[in-house]
C-alpha cells in the first residue's frame, strides 16, 4: 500500500471516530455519578406535568440524582389540595407523582414567589416541599447538571 493510501486511511478513521465516537455510551448513574436532573416544572396541565413527573421518576430509578424546582404555574401541583386530575397519561395524578419522587430521595423546591402568587403558603405544600432560592441557581449552571424544562 502506498504511504499516500496509508494517510487517507489513517484519515479517514480518526474522521469516523471523532464523527461517530464510542461504540456504547454510559447507561447507568455509576458510570456518570456526578449527573444530576434539574426538572424545572412551569404548568399545572395535567398531561404535561404527569409527563414531566414521569420521565424524572424514571430518571431517579436509573440511579441518577434528581431535583424539580416547580415555579410558575407549576407551583400548584405541590399544593396538598391539588385536584385529583387523573386525565393525563398513567394511573397516577401529578402529585402523587411527586410525593413518589421525594419517597424515593429527590429533592423537590418550589418558588416561593411563585407560590405567594399562586395564593399559596408553605403549610399548602406536600410534605419534603422545599422553598427554592439560591441553591437551585447553582445547581442549575452546574457543568453537571442536565435541565429539562416543561
Amino acid at each position: 500500500m502506498s504511504t499516500k493510501r496509508l494517510v487517507i486511511l489513517i484519515v479517514g478513521l480518526i474522521a469516523a471516530a471523532c464523527v461517530f465516537g464510542p461504540a456504547v455510551a454510559p447507561t447507568h448513574a455509576e458510570d456518570r455519578p456526578d449527573t444530576t436532573l434539574l426538572l424545572n416544572l412551569t404548568t399545572d396541565d395535567t398531561w404535561t406535568a404527569t409527563m414531566a413527573l414521569g420521565y424524572a421518576g424514571m430518571v431517579l430509578e436509573a440511579g441518577y440524582p434528581v431535583v424539580v424546582f416547580l415555579n410558575v404555574r407549576g407551583v400548584r401541583v405541590a399544593d396538598k389540595n391539588f385536584p385529583p386530575d387523573r386525565r393525563g397519561p398513567g394511573d397516577q395524578t401529578p402529585k402523587e407523582l411527586l410525593e413518589d419522587l421525594i419517597a424515593n430521595g429527590a429533592t423537590v423546591y418550589v418558588c416561593p414567589m411563585c407560590s405567594n402568587n399562586a395564593g399559596l403558603t408553605q403549610a399548602d405544600w406536600i410534605d419534603g416541599s422545599k422553598p427554592g432560592g439560591p441553591e437551585v441557581i447553582k445547581l442549575q449552571m452546574a457543568p453537571a447538571t442536565k435541565v429539562m424544562s416543561y
